[in-house]
């Protein structure tokens, strides 16, 4: 048995924090819920498979599989994240929590192929002994961080860590990988190598549950890579797989069309305001890996006359795979002025 990767992070501001802003919903018939699934995302368990999506349940003893260019995030009633990225298989070997951290809890899991990202929520901050991640090389303890881990080959793993300082262990000795850094573990007596290199994660999905803030700085906007360097031929259409809108308004489709070779874009959206519709459209040219401000015109009951707005955005991932959108949609005559705006992820 290979010995245990121990995180010890020197950050508990980080659990209050992540208490405060995903509430814990205590004596839940699942152990966790789905946040977002995209593409082929499965559960398996005894009962056998079933397609998952959004809102769906994870029962302990069941495994998330996620399909060449399925993503799936999940929410753990103790506040914990799980951000699957496509190919990985991740297991909930034996999950329980009451609603506190009473001493009973347990979050036992395996990565069996691919990779994910996390945050740890109130299982294993007393008792690290009560949360494991077990892979082909290594078991993994957290206590209060953020990582991301991934298999690098079949015997070998990646780590870094986004918060705090962990400590990482195994059969060959221990090794501190601060904030920031990643290490290797090429089996479980080989040295814990110290690395430049973060472990590959595709960007991976948004959810709704947190509003799609597309700034680094965020910790799950983090988890969208901007594109670098971006394609120099060729062209690409994205299409709307997840939107966020503001108030009462709605965006219902929203498309862009790229040369990467002139950098000249266009888009287009539709959306409504209660039974109001707009559509609009603009123009431009891109500017390294984003959309800059971009002007919006349009027409629909939403406006008196003719709609105004504005649009930008980001592309993410290898080969500029999305594109994070913000919008603003004016209807200038009233007064005073209605907007519908809000947020989107595309992808191609």
């Amino acid at each position: 048995m290979p010995m245990p990767i121990l995180f010890r992070p020197k950050n508990p501001a980080l659990l209050i924090a992540l208490a405060a802003v995903y509430p814990l919903a205590a004596h839940a018939a699942g152990a966790a819920k789905v946040n977002f699934a995209h593409g082929s995302v499965t559960a398996v368990g005894a009962a056998g498979a079933r397609p998952l999506q959004k809102g769906g349940e994870i029962a302990s003893g069941e495994a998330v599989v996620t399909g060449d260019g399925g993503r799936a995030q999940l929410r753990f009633t103790d506040g914990g994240m799980v951000s699957l990225q496509p190919g990985s298989e991740f297991k909930v070997d034996d999950y329980r929590f009451s609603g506190s951290a009473a001493g009973e809890e347990k979050g036992f899991f395996s990565l069996l192929r691919g990779g994910l990202r996390t945050i740890t929520g109130l299982v294993g901050k007393g008792n690290r002994n009560a949360y494991k991640v077990t892979t082909s090389v290594a078991t993994i303890g957290i206590r209060g961080t953020e990582f991301t881990l991934a298999y690098t080959g079949a015997d070998s793993v990646a780590v870094w860590t986004g918060e705090g300082a962990i400590e990482v262990c195994n059969n060959a000795g221990c090794a501190t990988v601060p904030a920031g850094s990643s290490a290797i573990v090429s089996g479980p007596n080989a040295e814990v190598k110290r690395s430049d290199v973060k472990p590959r994660m595709d960007p991976p999905q948004p959810t709704l549950a947190v509003q799609p803030v597309f700034a680094t700085t965020d910790v799950f906007a983090g988890d969208f890579v901007p594109t670098s360097p971006m394609p120099t031929t060729g062209s690409a259409t994205y299409a709307t797989i997840v939107s966020q809108a503001s108030g009462a308004s709605q965006l219902n489709a929203a498309s862009l069309a790229v040369n990467f070779g002139s950098l000249a874009f266009s888009t287009s959206l539709s959306g409504s305001v209660g039974t109001q519709t707009f559509n609009v459209s603009g123009s431009g040219s891109i500017a390294g890996n984003t959309i800059p401000d971009t002007s919006l015109s349009g027409s629909g009951s939403f406006c008196s006359c003719t709609c105004g707005g504005s649009v930008s955005g980001t592309f993410y991932g290898a080969a500029a795979e999305r594109v994070g959108l913000s919008y603003s949609v004016d209807n200038a005559t009233a007064s005073p002025t209605a907007t519908a705006s809000g947020s989107a992820v595309l992808a191609r």
